[in-house]
C-alpha cells in the first residue's frame, strides 16, 4: 500500500472527508446503470485532475454508487463550492447527493481512501444520511460546529434552490461566468449579444447568487479551527 508525500495524521489535524451517492440508483434499468456507471469512474478521474492540490486522498468508487474523497482543510473552503459546481456540470444526471464530514483521521493516511477512518468519515456518513433522509442536495454538512453546521446547511440549500430554477441558457452562462469570466467576454465566448447576457444574468440573479458564495465560502473558512491549519 503506497504512502502519500503528504503529512501524516498528527494531534489536532483535522480534514474534510466527503461522501457522494447516485439517487435513486436501484431504480435504474441495466442499460442506463451501465452507462452510468462509465460516467461515474469518468467523472472520479476528472476530479482527481482538477482538483489534485486540493485533496489528502483521491476520489475513489466504494459501493458501486458511492465514491469517497479527503480534501485537505486548508483548501476547504474554496474547493468545496467549486468541487459541488463541477459535480453538478459534468454529471448533471442522475443527481448526486453529496455529505462533507470534519474532523480527525485515525488511520494512517494511505492512498486507498476506502481504507480510512476516524471522526471526518463518520462526520460525512451522518450528513449524507441526512441527505437522504431528507432529500437534501447541494451538500450537507456534519462537524463543522453547532454554530457553523446550521450556517454552512442553510447556505447550501438556498444556492442549490436558486441553481435548481435556473433555465438551460441561464445555466449555460452561470457556468461561464464562474469560471471568473466578465459578462462582456462571456457575450463573445457564448456568441451572444451583450444585452441577452445582461437579461439572462439578471433573470438568473446572479449577482445575489455571487454574494451567497462568497458568504458561502468566508462562513466554510470561519468553520476551521486555524490550530487545524498547517
Amino acid at each position: 500500500m503506497v504512502m502519500l508525500p503528504t503529512p501524516d495524521t498528527q494531534p489536532g489535524m483535522l480534514y474534510v472527508a466527503v461522501i457522494g451517492d447516485i439517487v435513486r440508483s436501484r431504480r435504474l434499468d441495466s442499460a442506463t446503470r451501465s452507462d452510468v456507471q462509465v460516467a461515474f469512474v469518468q467523472l472520479m478521474t476528472r476530479l482527481n485532475q482538477e482538483f489534485a492540490e486540493s485533496l489528502q486522498g483521491k476520489f475513489t468508487i466504494a459501493l458501486g454508487d458511492e465514491f469517497e474523497a479527503l480534501i485537505c482543510v486548508s483548501a476547504a473552503s474554496q474547493t468545496i463550492p467549486d468541487l459541488i459546481w463541477r459535480i453538478e456540470e459534468i454529471f448533471p444526471n442522475p443527481v448526486l447527493r453529496l455529505g462533507f464530514g470534519l474532523g480527525r483521521i485515525d488511520t494512517p493516511i494511505i492512498e486507498n481512501v476506502a481504507a480510512l477512518d476516524g471522526p471526518a468519515f463518520h462526520h460525512a456518513r451522518e450528513a449524507i444520511g441526512v441527505a437522504a433522509k431528507k432529500k437534501q442536495l447541494g451538500g450537507v454538512f456534519r462537524g463543522f460546529g453547532d454554530n457553523h453546521d446550521p450556517i454552512l446547511n442553510g447556505i447550501a440549500r438556498v444556492l442549490h434552490y436558486q441553481r435548481s430554477r435556473w433555465s438551460r441558457q441561464q445555466r449555460n452562462l452561470a457556468m461561464v461566468l464562474h469560471r471568473g469570466i466578465r459578462k462582456i467576454d462571456a457575450a463573445r465566448t457564448m456568441g451572444l449579444p451583450r444585452q441577452t447576457i445582461t437579461t439572462y444574468a439578471q433573470a438568473a440573479g446572479w449577482d445575489a447568487y455571487q454574494e451567497g458564495e462568497t458568504a458561502w465560502r468566508k462562513a466554510l473558512q470561519e468553520s476551521i479551527p486555524p490550530s487545524s491549519v498547517s
